[in-house]
């Protein structure tokens, strides 16, 4: 099957909330692991395992050296570039009814990361949230330095404007009321998910134009990592399933007017990490393996020159672990637990001495409780501000929702 690249999906798509579309679960996935469930019920679990192509105990994990170049940070000026073009009618308008918009996006999900990039591409504005101890202060001189009007401004992070406390929420509250009535100009604002869905609940002022960046099916992730895969010093490496030895990616010489084929890997990447490209890129780092040969090769491989004769064909390939052993919730999990991560997803992170602030636990509760967490790969620390982990956020999220709480909509 053959198709232009004009028809295909675009890579990067900056669409209203309303048109954000989450990857379905793959039905033959779901009818395998209903098969899996009766073949075991009746036959127990006595049916001898077909063997993979490569064992678990064959492989090794790729040194972070050659993981930066093989799946490299990701570039979000892709996305703002697409922002801009996305955005420039209303950029230009003179009508002063629709005066901000928004960009909403889970964690990792690069809404953040977009909009400084826009704006340090486009020379905008970037306004700086308050400290915590303006907010709780109701400190409103920050809002009497906002940047002068007739220039568009970007508040990238929106859910570090507010803290969820009794004198936590006055400051994000006359924010966007003046935003919305269009007394600070035009401005774009971002905010992650979690915290959008807790701002529903509070705040009365009509809905304003709402956008994001479009989920990440099995196309796009197989195009976004073909990207990366034929970007690496000049030339392809392979993918393949290390349980099916079937390739992952599709064929480097494959004809860039033909569509490829979706692996089942990558359609279920995409379903598990709910379309959202940060966590995907996560696992996807997480899980590539290599043989041991290849490392040990790998230095004599760089200083290769570029014209001798090409290496063995193994020596390209790296292989994608079948399964991967994601951080799981403690066995006995308190309602501490639920707080604290609760509030780390409703506010993006935040330190010790805030979460005890804010919530009904002492300071060495809140500390016990990330320390234990920490150890279980559920949540990590960048400086004094904790957050979420990565690869545990999808056990994070089933597990608040199990539990009834307030949850985000991406």
């Amino acid at each position: 099957m053959t198709e232009t690249k004009e028809s295909r999906q675009p890579l990067w798509r900056i669409v209203p909330v309303a048109d954000y579309a989450m990857p379905a679960i793959p039905a033959q996935e779901i009818t395998t692991k209903k098969m899996t469930a009766l073949w075991r019920l009746i036959r127990g679990n006595k049916r001898e395992a077909q063997s993979p192509a490569k064992a678990k105990e064959e492989l090794r994990t790729l040194p972070e050296e050659r993981l930066a170049r093989l799946v490299p940070t990701i570039d979000w000026r892709q996305a703002a570039k697409e922002l801009e073009v996305t955005f420039e009618d209303w950029l230009g308008e003179e009508d002063t009814s629709k005066p901000i918009r928004f960009l909403i996006g889970p964690p990792y999900g690069g809404q953040t990361e977009i909009l400084q990039a826009w704006g340090e591409m486009s020379g905008r504005t970037m306004v700086e949230p308050p400290t915590p101890e303006q907010i709780l202060a109701q400190d409103e001189s920050w809002l009497a330095h906002w940047p002068t009007q007739g220039r568009v401004w970007v508040l990238p992070n929106l859910e570090h404007c507010y803290l969820r406390h009794a004198s936590g929420l006055a400051l994000v509250r006359q924010l966007l009321e003046r935003a919305a009535s269009g007394q600070l100009g035009r401005g774009l604002i971002g905010c992650d998910s979690w915290a959008w869905a807790y701002w529903q609940k509070v705040w009365s002022v009509p809905q304003p134009e709402v956008f994001a960046l479009q989920a990440f099916d099995g196309e796009r992730l197989t195009a976004y990592f073909c990207q990366l895969a034929r970007a690496v010093g000049g030339k392809a490496f392979r993918v393949r399933n290390s349980k099916t030895g079937n390739d992952v990616l599709p064929p480097a010489d494959l004809d860039e007017e033909t569509r490829p084929e979706i692996s089942s890997d990558l359609t279920q990447l995409a379903a598990h990490s709910r379309g959202n490209l940060g966590i995907a890129w996560k696992y996807w780092r997480a899980r590539l393996r290599t043989e041991p040969d290849a490392v040990s090769t790998e230095g004599q491989d760089n200083e290769m020159n570029t014209a001798t004769e090409k290496p063995d064909a193994t020596q390209d390939t790296v292989w994608l672990a079948a399964d991967l052993d994601e951080p799981v919730m403690p066995v006995k999990t308190g309602d501490d637990v639920a707080f604290v991560l609760h509030a780390l997803l409703l506010h993006n992170g935040l330190s010790v001495d805030l979460l005890a602030r804010l919530l009904p636990l002492s300071h060495s509760q809140v500390t016990a409780t990330l320390l234990q967490l920490e150890a279980l790969k559920i949540v990590k620390t960048q400086g004094n501000v904790w957050r979420v982990a990565a690869l545990g956020y999808v056990t994070i999220r089933k597990f608040l929702r199990d539990r009834g709480y307030l949850t985000d909509h991406f």
